[in-house]
């Protein structure tokens, strides 16, 4: 017992403890509620389908489900990470919530370590990890479970690799950077400009060309890729040329170059806002150009090397210009890895508040208020209510009456926008229904959203209505024709889905 006391003495010091009471806060805001908030739609059913795939026809699969560029698909690797939590799960889909929680774990921990590490001092990591773990962005963010949420541990990870260059590691750096630039394909392929920052942090730390490192890095890049270049020779290389294509082609933007510049940078100044709150439509630019000037003055008092700013600085403008002549219509996820770069001078300009007598005042004001925000922002939360347990209990609710009035099969309408009449497949195939297309002989169920007056659902499910189907129009005879062929729910196209 005295060893293993000793043991934890020295492994949780008082900052280890205190990282553990953060870790714990982090966790309880990523389970709070977690099954009644747990979003699902197109993508989520997606990975459902993906991981059914590969649990139940054991296929080993190279891919994931296709992006909204066509010929190009996301690497397998997420998919491979859910499917404990979903045979934990039983197979439903809430066995996300453990992965996104033992990711939002890892991603404070991170933090931690990596701002620790690169900064040499412990309280920076924590003030880092503080606010990954309570930023209700953030916290909203993990609790996604698409294949895009590892995207805030990836770019900490990242910073690792970078800061480790000039910190005199370049060999360890490479290594580092070499394994993450091979995970960008299981990611989003929008993380591909960061890797210029490569080459210039080498730049600017006057690295001298060693060819074993060099080596070494492209070595584990190349052996890590091995998935990617196995579905490359595969299929003729068709990601590559369909990343080609891409540039040559409009990619569903209608924007001219100056709004298309506009709206990245709004995207943006909106992802930094989110730091601290969130959503702030009307001073949305506010926060950027605070943490920017931070930054400024973290290098003019030398609490930041000038070469280590200049990267942060690019990190920010290169998906700035990608975007703004990569013809895309810019989500705000494509655009998250950058908050690691806010996240950084926000926890170094609070961290030099505190260690100063004159502002320490100050910098205990904007933790307290940065606390206040994002928790009062999540306990007052409301989310759409149109997912997991609202659709799971709309289908279930479907079986039931087509159950009770003997109906073999089932056909489903949706009376909604398009897009939203996605992400119940899965459902239907969890409980083991047939479900054909609308216009077969088939008893019509009808799915609403958004609930208006204007229709008359039957019964409601948080946001999303049902429509029993008009049981009269339905004859022993048509039913049992339109049941007598294929499962259309198991055959029929799922946009994103290959096998």
């Amino acid at each position: 017992m005295t060893h293993l006391y000793r043991w934890i003495k020295r492994r949780f010091d008082k900052y280890g403890l205190i990282l553990l009471v953060i870790i714990a806060a982090g966790l309880f805001l990523r389970l709070y509620k977690a099954e009644i908030y747990l979003p699902y739609g197109h993508d989520n059913d997606l990975e459902s389908w993906i991981v059914k795939d590969i649990v139940l026809n054991k296929h080993f699969r190279l891919v994931g489900q296709e992006t909204s560029t066509q010929g190009i698909y996301i690497g397998a690797l997420y998919y491979y990470l859910l499917v404990p939590f979903y045979l934990l799960a039983k197979m439903q889909p809430s066995g996300t919530i453990f992965l996104s929680a033992i990711l939002g774990a890892f991603t404070i921990w991170s933090a931690y370590y990596v701002f620790g590490r690169l900064f040499k001092k412990k309280e920076i990591g924590l003030i880092g990890a503080f606010i990954y773990a309570i930023a209700f962005f953030v916290v909203m963010s993990d609790r996604g479970a698409v294949p895009t949420t590892p995207v805030f541990v990836w770019s900490i990870w990242f910073l690792y690799g970078v800061g480790l260059i000039f910190l005199g590691q370049a060999k360890k750096a490479l290594i580092v950077l070499g394994v993450l630039v091979s995970l960008i394909w299981h990611l989003i392929v929008a993380l591909v400009p960061l890797t210029i920052v490569i080459p210039l942090a080498l730049i600017l730390s006057r690295w001298k060309f060693k060819v074993r490192q060099v080596i070494s890095g492209i070595a584990i890049l190349l052996a890590t890729s091995i998935p990617f270049f196995v579905f490359e020779f595969r299929h003729n290389f068709q990601q590559i040329r369909a990343v080609a294509n891409s540039f040559a082609s409009n990619q569903g933007s209608e924007l001219s170059l100056f709004e298309q510049f506009r709206r990245v940078v709004h995207i943006l100044s909106n992802i930094v806002t989110n730091i601290v709150w969130y959503p702030q439509q009307k001073y949305y630019f506010l926060l950027p150009l605070i943490l920017a000037l931070a930054l400024a003055i973290l290098v003019i008092k030398k609490k930041m090397a000038r070469n280590f700013a200049a990267v942060l600085a690019l990190w920010t403008i290169l998906p700035i210009m990608f975007f703004t002549f990569y013809s895309k219509q810019v989500s705000e996820y494509y655009l998250n890895a950058t908050l690691v770069v806010w996240i950084v001078v926000l926890t170094l300009f609070i961290y030099h508040l505190l260690v100063s007598k004159k502002f320490r005042f100050v910098g205990v004001v904007l933790l307290i208020l940065f606390a206040y925000l994002n928790l009062s922002k999540f306990f007052s939360y409301q989310d759409s209510r149109q997912g997991y347990i609202y659709r799971k209990a709309l289908v279930a609710e479907i079986k039931r009456d087509a159950q009770e009035r003997g109906y073999p099969c089932v056909a489903v309408s949706y009376i909604t926008n398009p897009g939203y009449d996605l992400g119940y497949r899965y459902f239907f195939w969890l409980e083991n229904m047939h479900v054909n297309r609308p216009d077969s002989l088939s008893p019509v169920y009808t799915i609403v959203f958004p609930l208006k007056k204007i229709f008359k659902e039957d019964k409601t499910f948080g946001a999303l209505g049902l429509i029993y189907p008009d049981y009269k129009r339905y004859s022993k005879e048509g039913i049992a024709r339109s049941c007598s062929g294929a499962n259309s729910n198991l055959t029929d196209p799922l946009f994103g889905y290959t096998e």
